[in-house]
């Protein structure tokens, strides 16, 4: 059977010199983390793991070395570090766990590995770019590492081998990653062939968010032709044909343990587009604007997630914008500002405003009258009034952007 390759390519490019500074700290960092996960923070080692705590942080601290090895010299560690995990497979299946089991333990280390890893690197305060290398490097590193589990357990309970099927989940997990990576389409088309994955003509990516820390733990009962990574630091689907019939009772499914956010329906080419603003609309949804108690779906929601990506320019407009409001009291500035954005979402039919505001058409028009007074020509620039609604949306729905 043949050794996992292992991409050596992100190890090599992270400076030595940083794993020779992560070495003294790794048991120490390991040890808070565990007690943090332990005592219900956020994390992926449950409090009720049957295994001793001294054995879970055992396996994160020689999990980090082996690591930290392969940034010293990644050709060279690699064939040391993958006997040990073939050995860690084998007693796996010695101690009479099955395959799911041994894919559980792996995925419950490496998530704890993960926070002891990211924890290091922000303590000794490395740079965005250096954080990506490690990203991609440990990403590398737990596909192989687990690969090599695998075999060393199939090794060990021939009788129960599933290798063909690993492969398959292997090879269906890379081209999840393709397609979230924006790589091309020869490339998604090779790798969807290898995985048995019929290219659909649409997909659309989901972003998800446990509602608890633990996150699930569980399997996904997802139709075979649905790509899920419900394991990884961002936990996502890509659903092939979304618009079509059961595929809005698979998204609903998940509601009871996840924030689910659904991002446009794409070519399989742009399904790193689609989960770009589906990860958008689930920071948004996390910062309470978009209601998560039900399935988010992207396109529902389009002017509020314009508004939240230029966040910070909409908020330096509202400066300027509304200072005419700024002479005002704040209970009068609020009374016209909402007015104003009534009036905008209804084409300056007072009546329309009026019946949004519960308010009288006649009173409705006294308050344009004197919005008229107070922003002059600017009411009549189609413009400039796409500005002051995009200004009072984000207005009424943060209150932070207020220029008032």
């Amino acid at each position: 059977m043949s050794q996992a390759v292992l991409d050596v390519r992100p190890f090599e490019q992270i400076p030595r010199r940083l794993a020779h500074r992560m070495r003294p700290l790794v048991a120490g960092a390991a040890g808070e983390v565990l007690a943090d996960v332990r005592r219900g923070g956020p994390g992926g080692v449950p409090p009720g793991d049957g295994r001793a705590a001294a054995e879970i942080r055992a396996e994160i601290v020689a999990g980090l070395g082996h690591f930290l090895d392969l940034v010293d010299d990644p050709r060279a560690a690699w064939d040391r570090v993958a006997a040990a995990h073939r050995a860690l497979g084998r007693d796996l299946a010695v101690r009479g766990h099955d395959l799911e089991e041994t894919h559980r333990a792996l995925r419950r280390t490496a998530r704890a590995a993960w926070r002891t890893l990211i924890a290091l690197a922000e303590s000794l305060e490395v740079d965005r770019e250096t954080l990506g290398l490690i990203a991609d490097a440990q990403f590398a590193y737990m596909d192989a590492a687990a690969a090599e589990a695998v075999r060393g357990w199939e090794a060990e309970r021939p009788d129960r081998g599933a290798a063909g099927e690993d492969a398959l989940r292997r090879r269906r997990a890379r081209l999840l990653s393709l397609l979230l990576s924006g790589a091309g389409e020869d490339e998604i088309a090779d790798a969807a062939r290898g995985a048995r994955w019929r290219t659909p003509r649409t997909v659309a990516a989901v972003a998800l968010h446990p509602r608890t820390d633990p996150g699930p733990d569980g399997p996904f009962p997802a139709p075979p032709d649905v790509l899920a990574d419900l394991a990884g630091p961002e936990p996502a689907l890509v659903v092939p044909d979304p618009d079509g019939p059961g595929r809005a009772r698979l998204t609903e499914a998940l509601l009871r343990d996840w924030i689910v956010v659904v991002g446009p329906t794409v070519p399989p080419a742009r399904a790193a587009e689609s989960m770009r603003w589906a990860r958008h609309a689930l920071a948004v949804t996390r910062r309470g604007h978009i209601d998560g108690t039900a399935v988010v779906r992207c396109m529902d929601h389009v002017p509020l997630l314009v508004i939240f990506t230029a966040e910070d320019l909409i908020a330096h407009a509202a400066d300027s914008r509304l200072a005419p409001l700024r002479a005002l009291t704040p209970a009068q500035a609020d009374r016209l500002a909402e007015t104003l954005l009534s009036l905008l979402e209804n084409n300056f039919n007072a009546t329309e405003a009026g019946n949004r505001l519960h308010v009288h058409p006649q009173t409705v028009r006294y308050r344009l009258r004197h919005l008229e007074e107070l922003f002059g020509s600017d009411l009549q620039d189609p413009r400039r009034c796409l500005e002051l609604e995009m200004i009072l949306n984000a207005r009424a729905r943060t209150g932070a952007l207020s220029g008032a």
